[in-house]
């Protein structure tokens, strides 16, 4: 099955020519853009959805017992310690240090604004999806695919 998804700019395209050919600089715009889509995207991932709304797949359940082993989570006996309970209960999706979430970042300037992450290689993974883990053996879902965000 192929989905093509169009995306009908012009309007704002077309504003921002307007708006172009009225100021000689456009940086604060560009930074007004650039801040105000950094802040959806923290939002998106304090709320734990897509851009769309759609909420992020749930952790698997080996996903979440990963980080049991570590820091007095796991009883003598086996058994989860209040500790480990805390930790399944409060566990968000895609945040383990905070890293990934901490570098997202704006850049603007004149003429353009472009947010993403840099640095961090398994960002990609998380928005565009594939196989992941060792040995590449967890297909992971992606955020949402680049050709469906883009216009045709």
């Amino acid at each position: 099955m192929n989905l093509t998804i169009h995306i009908d700019d012009k309007e704002v395209v077309d504003l921002l020519k307007r708006a172009e050919s009225k100021l000689t600089d456009m940086s604060p715009l560009m930074h007004e853009i650039g801040q105000r889509y950094e802040r959806r995207v923290l939002e998106n991932f304090a709320g734990e959805h897509a851009p769309d709304g759609t909420p992020w797949p749930r952790l698997s359940a080996t996903t979440m017992m990963m980080g049991l082993g570590t820091k007095g989570r796991i009883g003598k006996r086996g058994g989860l310690t209040s500790k480990g309970r805390a930790y399944l209960q409060n566990k968000q999706m895609l945040v383990e240090s905070g890293r990934l979430r901490r570098k997202i970042h704006y850049q603007a300037d004149g003429k353009s604004v472009r947010i993403g992450v840099t640095g961090i290689p398994y960002a990609a993974i998380h928005q565009f999806g594939g196989m992941a883990g060792r040995g590449r053996k967890v297909k992971a879902p992606g955020s949402r695919r680049w050709s469906d965000q883009r216009s045709t």
